[in-house]
């Protein structure tokens, strides 16, 4: 046989070869890339707001990526300080242990101070709708933000995810101010001021270890969610709710590692992006329906229910350490434009029909 006829029945044979292998139009030539990400959290999804993100967030953004890009995206969950714990979760993120942190900002009190400005003015918005509108406001307004999640090699996704209005849970009746005074009372950090001034015994804690230590008496109730007192049981021991009506915060930051998010496709970028976003939208809405499913099973439980008088929310404002002033303080001297934030936000809550019980700023 000639050297030409050798020639063609080689290529013959690897056309034969790549058609039975399904290589012209079979699912070889149509396979797609995978890109595999890592998120975590400190909480577990026994909390809500974790809850939500395993069950909405994370198979919405795969569903997506997977029908509309020619990636395939894999995600792994480590939620429950698995892979960091409370208060690590901006440091795994910015070092790339995980791809996508779920941090609670109340536990980075420092490096999220900025991100912290709910904390600093109490009495704010109690609906977390209207906290993620007002927390998308400022972060469009005010570039700094992005400015300090870049500092940490970070990306934010989402800025205004909320959990429900802070309220107090206690294992004493608290019916006005003076029954705060000498009493041990939990919270995240950033919180602890909104009852020291009232007499109140600030303990710094966190909701993983909360159950034991108001069983063995390390503090007698908490700065807390009406669903995180349902999540983590504590109602059980602590049976009295005490809605004040500190606010809604806008607590938890969804974000990416920068670099890593930076090497990602532009489409499978904007997926995450907008699917965060819709995330704080119906986040919003499943953390109300939830704060009444767990007002109602804490009340079949034998809890007891009290609304402070705005009278006695008054005089606890009043007593309080003027913390918007401090903020606008402590923000202007590292050079960010904290009183124009605290102005806007303040502007932006009594547009969403909320009335401070003090004029925190002049």
């Amino acid at each position: 046989m000639s050297n030409r006829k050798i020639r063609w029945s080689v290529i013959a044979l690897g056309i034969l070869v790549w058609v039975a292998m399904g290589a012209i139009g079979g699912p070889e030539a149509g396979a797609k890339e995978t890109i595999k990400l890592k998120i975590g959290s400190g909480h577990a999804p026994v909390a809500k707001w974790i809850h939500f993100l395993s069950t909405y967030f994370v198979p919405e953004v795969k569903k997506r990526v997977n029908d509309n890009t020619n990636y395939t995206l894999e995600i792994s969950e480590h939620y429950g300080g698995s892979v960091a714990k409370l208060g690590e979760v901006l440091e795994a993120t910015e070092m790339g242990i995980i791809d996508i942190g779920a941090d609670i900002i109340v536990f980075e009190p420092t490096k999220f101070y900025l991100q912290n400005w709910p904390f600093y003015i109490p009495f704010s918005a109690t609906d977390p709708g209207a906290v993620a509108r007002i927390t998308a406001k400022l972060y469009k307004q005010f570039p700094v933000y992005n400015e300090v999640m870049k500092r940490f090699n970070l990306q934010l996704l989402t800025a205004a995810s909320a959990g429900d209005s802070y309220e107090m849970n206690t294992n004493f009746p608290l019916r006005k101010v003076e029954d705060m005074k000498g009493h041990k009372i939990a919270g995240g950090g950033a919180n602890l001021p909104w009852i020291t001034g009232v007499g109140g015994v600030p303990v710094q804690s966190n909701l993983n270890e909360a159950y034991t230590s108001l069983q063995t008496g390390v503090y007698e109730g908490w700065i807390m969610t009406v669903t995180g007192v349902h999540s983590y049981k504590m109602h059980e021991i602590s049976k009295y709710l005490t809605y004040l009506d500190f606010g809604a915060a806008s607590q938890l930051l969804v974000y990416m590692n920068l670099k890593n998010f930076n090497k990602l496709p532009k489409d499978v970028q904007k997926i995450l992006v907008e699917t965060a976003e819709d995330f704080t939208v119906k986040e919003a809405k499943y953390i109300l329906e939830e704060r009444e499913k767990a007002a109602k099973a804490m009340k079949d439980q034998g809890a007891t229910f009290y609304t402070m008088p705005y009278e006695e929310k008054v005089k606890w404002a009043n007593m309080m350490e003027n913390l918007p002033e401090k903020f606008i303080k402590e923000t202007t001297a590292k050079g960010w434009p904290g009183a124009e934030i605290v102005k806007t936000a303040i502007k932006l809550n009594e547009a969403e029909g909320v009335k401070y019980p003090r004029q925190w700023v002049k």
